[in-house]
């Protein structure tokens, strides 16, 4: 029996694994425990196991598992991101197995040229974000950084750009944004999420495994519970995050976290000294100066503008909003501040219209 185990995203797994003939280790596990006879299996080539199949199965089933796909009789199984164990089971028991790790877009110089080129334009007021962008990230187009991850930490007030440049990068590398929400890690369950439970339970290792992207965005990492920062230790020293059922290698990777911290010391303060410098670069986002906000007013408009449909664009005059919120441009902050706004104001203009023309 050949053996493919593919560690990476469903979306490339789906590549590899067989198009017919198979079937799928949930319900081939389900008929064994029907007690129904496989006389028919011989339909089957294939077995095939996406990282969701393994939580279906019980632990008991996981300790037997070779017993159990051994009674299917088939020629070869496709297994994505089995948990550890299973992996280790089937290396002392079969020779012919492949094992294959998706390889992920590593930023490269025309993707670095592209960063320099657009980043103005898409983060309106941050230059000095920028050039401290471009430095950090020169290792790695370089391999200075012998495929260890750039880890990065995002700092300054709410709506200034942080969570945008990450969701930038992500499209200069043409990937999914791998994006978890920290502020939620806060109780038991998420500590289960992050270390690791059992396999049935869904976990950040495992969730890493099956991201599209080497783009890795925490947000609002100052907001987890300090004792959930113990668990990236060895991820940000040497690009490596380990549960009880998984082992994650992340080469080359850009991990980002956001926080509204507002200085250094206020960092190092509240997260500590041995997390604080495992930062390959601490970032300052500032607050942004009236140029930047009328700038981003106008950019604001402008989309908002295009998202429109045809018999609602004409309703609107651009130049008018812009005038407009130039008025009060002293009294905004921050670009989500902004958009909600400029949204506000568009709906006001299009309501009045659409009740006017019912009467």
């Amino acid at each position: 029996m050949k053996i493919n185990i593919f560690y990476g995203p469903k979306r490339e797994f789906d590549k590899i694994k067989p198009s017919n003939d198979f079937l799928i280790l949930n319900q081939f596990v389900k008929l064994l425990d029907n007690n129904q006879h496989m006389e028919n299996n011989n339909s089957y080539k294939y077995l095939v196991a996406n990282s969701e199949n393994y939580s279906g199965i019980t632990e008991s089933a996981l300790q037997n598992f070779i017993q159990i796909i051994t009674c299917g009789n088939f020629d070869e199984i496709f297994l994505q991101n089995p948990p550890r164990n299973i992996k280790q089971l089937l290396k002392n028991t079969f020779d012919d197995i492949t094992e294959t790790n998706h390889k992920y877009k590593k930023l490269g110089k025309k993707q670095f040229q592209k960063i320099n080129n657009e980043f103005d334009n898409r983060i309106i007021g941050q230059r000095e974000v920028k050039n401290a962008l471009l430095n950090v990230l020169f290792p790695l187009i370089k391999d200075y950084n012998k495929s260890k991850p750039t880890c990065i930490l995002f700092y300054g007030i709410s709506g200034v750009g942080k969570t945008e440049t990450a969701k930038f990068l992500s499209e200069v590398l043409e990937e999914k944004l791998f994006r978890k929400q920290l502020s939620m890690f806060q109780n038991n369950k998420f500590s289960e999420y992050l270390f690791g439970g059992n396999h049935m339970q869904s976990s950040f290792a495992r969730d890493l495994l099956e991201r599209e992207s080497n783009i890795i965005l925490l947000d609002e990492f100052d907001k987890a519970a300090n004792i959930f920062h113990e668990a990236f230790y060895q991820l940000f020293d040497e690009g490596v995050y380990e549960d009880p059922n998984y082992t994650v290698k992340l080469d080359n990777s850009i991990i980002i976290c956001t926080s509204n911290y507002i200085n250094s010391e206020d960092i190092r303060k509240n997260i500590g000294d041995p997390l604080f410098f495992r930062f390959d670069k601490v970032i300052s986002f500032k607050n942004l100066d009236k140029k930047s906000i009328k700038k981003i007013i106008v950019k604001t408009i402008y989309e908002k503008y295009h998202e429109l449909e045809p018999e609602d664009q004409i309703l609107i005059d651009k130049n008018d909003l812009i005038k407009y919120f130039d008025k009060y441009s002293d009294k905004l902050i921050n670009t989500r501040q902004i958009s909600n706004l400029v949204n506000e104001k568009i709906n006001e203009i299009l309501v009045k219209e659409f009740l006017d023309e019912t009467k």
